[in-house]
C-alpha cells in the first residue's frame, strides 16, 4: 500500500492540557516529524508567550491548532483514534508500543485520517477516554520512573510514526569508480610518489601494483600496513627538507 501522505493525515490531540510550554513543544514535535497538525480539547488557560516560545520554529502549527470542546468533536471523521496512556491493565482494549501503534496506522489507514490522543499533564487520559479509542499507545520506560513529559511522549510518538512510513532516509550513492577514474588516480598516486622520491628504493611497477589491491581490497595484511606507513613518511621527509630541515632519509 502506497504510504504516501499518510504522515499528514495523523493529528495531535492534547486533551485538557495545562502548561503553555508543552502545547509549545508539541507543535514543534508536529512540525518536526510531518504530522497533519495539532488539536486542543478544552485547553486550560495557558500562557501564549510561552507556548509560542518552546514552539520555536512551529509557530504556524501552534497558530493553526484546531480547537475543540469534546473529544468526539475532535476525532470526528477518524478513522483510526490512538491513545497514549500508561494504563495498559485492561485487556479489552489493545495495547502497543509506539512502533506497533505505527504498523497499525500504517496498515489499517488507507485514505482516512487518524488521531492520536494524550491526556492532561497530570493525570492523562481517563478510563472513559480510553474506552472511545480503538488502541493504547504505551511507551515503556523505566519502572522507576515510567512517566514521561508530555512533549517527550508526542516526540517519541511522533518519530515511530515516521519511521513507520518513510524510514531512514537514503544514504547518497555516488556509485563504483569507472576504470578510467581508477587510472587517473593511480597516475595522480604515482607522481606524487616520484616527486617523494619514494621509487629511488622501491621498484616503480612492483609498488603500483600492490598500490592498486590495496585500493580494491583495502589494508587487509601486515605488509599492505607496511607499505602504506612507508608511502607517508617518504612524502613527509621530501615536506620537511622542502622546508629546508636537516632530517634524515627514512628509507623503505
Amino acid at each position: 500500500m502506497a504510504t504516501t501522505g499518510i504522515l499528514n493525515r495523523i493529528s495531535v490531540v492534547l486533551c485538557r492540557p495545562r502548561y503553555g510550554g508543552n502545547i509549545g513543544a508539541a507543535a514543534r514535535a508536529v512540525k518536526n516529524m510531518g504530522l497533519g497538525g495539532l488539536v486542543l480539547v478544552a485547553p486550560e488557560q495557558y500562557h501564549k508567550r510561552e507556548a509560542k516560545m518552546l514552539a520555536s520554529n512551529a509557530s504556524d502549527v501552534l497558530e493553526a491548532a484546531s480547537t475543540f470542546d469534546t473529544i468526539e468533536e475532535a476525532v470526528n471523521g477518524c478513522e483510526i483514534v490512538l491513545g497514549a496512556s500508561r494504563r495498559i491493565k485492561s485487556h479489552r482494549i489493545r495495547i502497543m508500543t509506539p512502533r506497533e501503534s505505527a504498523g497499525h496506522i500504517v496498515g489499517n489507514l488507507g485514505d482516512g485520517n487518524a488521531a492520536i490522543l494524550f491526556g492532561p499533564e497530570d493525570n492523562g487520559l481517563t478510563s472513559e477516554e480510553l474506552k472511545r479509542c480503538h488502541g493504547v499507545i504505551s511507551i515503556p520506560a523505566d519502572e522507576k520512573q515510567p512517566s514521561l513529559n508530555l512533549a517527550q511522549a508526542i516526540m517519541v510518538i511522533a518519530y515511530e510514526l515516521r519511521m513507520g512510513v518513510d524510514g531512514l532516509p537514503s544514504v547518497r550513492s555516488f556509485g563504483d569508480a569507472s576504470e578510467s577514474e581508477f587510472g587517473q588516480m593511480i597516475e595522480q598516486v604515482s607522481a606524487v610518489l616520484e616527486k617523494s622520491g619514494f621509487f629511488i628504493r622501491n621498484p616503480r611497477e612492483r609498488v603500483l601494483l600492490h598500490l592498486k589491491e590495496i585500493f580494491t581490497n583495502g589494508v587487509s595484511t601486515s605488509q599492505d600496513a607496511r607499505i602504506v606507513r612507508g608511502i607517508f613518511r617518504r612524502i613527509v621527509w621530501a615536506l620537511e627538507r622542502e622546508e629546508g630541515a636537516d632530517n634524515i632519509d627514512p628509507g623503505e
